[in-house]
């Protein structure tokens, strides 16, 4: 089964698809709405111009109760990422925002991923030896 992180989840939302299987976070969902509510995404027109989109809070969790539907969820326990903390203090480079990362990445271990699904290939290839997928249309 795969795991899907935010920013896979993003891009599926923007390009109108939705996972048909897997697992995230609940986490990754206040994740997407504050993304999407805050800075919102960049899209380009058909003309070539750079437009930048949220959505109120309203369509948000509409549309994340749409994209999230056939998606399991799957959370570490405090202690689990306490543990979490510790194996990131022996790997380089994962701190800041990558231990956010991390944590998916260690959600995805635990619970059995057969791949995780992400756009982040180069920072989670540091960080864990599943295979790293970015998200395509017709993913199941």
């Amino acid at each position: 089964m795969r795991y899907w992180d935010t920013a896979a989840l993003l891009r599926a939302w923007k390009e109108d698809w939705i996972p048909a299987t897997g697992f995230t976070r609940s986490h990754t969902v206040a994740e997407w709405i504050a993304i999407q509510t805050g800075r919102g995404l960049v899209y380009r027109t058909p003309q070539g111009q750079l437009i930048k989109r949220n959505l109120s809070p309203k369509d948000a969790a509409k549309e994340a109760e749409r994209l999230f539907a056939k998606l399991k969820f799957q959370d570490l326990r405090g202690e689990q990422i306490l543990e979490a903390a510790k194996l990131a203090a022996k790997k380089t480079g994962v701190g800041g925002n990558n231990f956010h990362d991390f944590i998916h990445v260690r959600t995805a271990e635990i619970y059995g991923a057969g791949s995780i699904v992400t756009l982040n290939l180069r920072d989670y290839s540091r960080m864990t030896t599943l295979p790293l997928e970015e998200p395509v249309r017709g993913m199941g």
